[in-house]
């Protein structure tokens, strides 16, 4: 009679094992099939001056981008590495880690993600001294994003492309810039 309560949890047990397997594969099924977030720079703004030490001083751009999880269910970013270019010509990297967790991106919608990126006074003075004439500074940032599908099963995705190409206003940089 033992024996029949044993036998009940076992088969309990591996039939709860079974659907946690399938469970499993149905996600994993469904993120093979996801599509992929698409991002779009919006914008980008001069926030201000950053000092460090050792003496530095940069002026901070912050790069907004529309990310679109087009996907029935949530989607985290995770990181975002690669360059960024400006005029064409100067390049810095770019190495924006999440909060713990990712930055979440709800299901079928659209959201901001702000970026920023500490450019070198010196690079900021020089850009500004070449695109006197200008109204806008060009810019392009590509790279690579890391991001993880669902919350619940946390599948992670590493090395989505990025490459986009965007502009900020001549006269912000020239206002973070007044005292040098």
């Amino acid at each position: 009679m033992d024996r029949v309560p044993s036998l009940l949890r076992s088969s309990t047990l591996r039939s709860s094992r079974a659907l946690a397997t399938l469970a499993a594969l149905a996600a994993l099924t469904v993120t093979g099939c996801a599509r992929q977030p698409t991002m779009h720079l919006h914008h980008a703004e001069v926030s201000g001056m950053s000092l460090g030490f050792p003496p530095s001083v940069a002026v901070v751009l912050v790069t907004v981008v529309d990310v679109n999880n087009p996907n029935s269910y949530d989607v985290a970013v995770r990181a975002v590495r690669g360059t960024v270019t400006f005029a064409d010509r100067y390049t810095l990297p770019l190495d924006y880690r999440a909060p713990e967790g990712g930055l979440w991106l709800p299901a079928d919608r659209t959201t901001q993600i702000r970026v920023p990126v500490t450019v070198p006074l010196d690079l900021a003075m020089n850009l500004a001294r070449e695109t006197f004439s200008q109204p806008f500074v060009g810019f392009r940032i590509a790279g690579k994003a890391d991001v993880t599908a669902t919350r619940t099963f946390q599948i992670e995705k590493d090395n989505y492309s990025i490459d986009e190409r965007g502009t900020f206003s001549r006269q912000q940089l020239e206002l973070a810039l007044p005292h040098f």
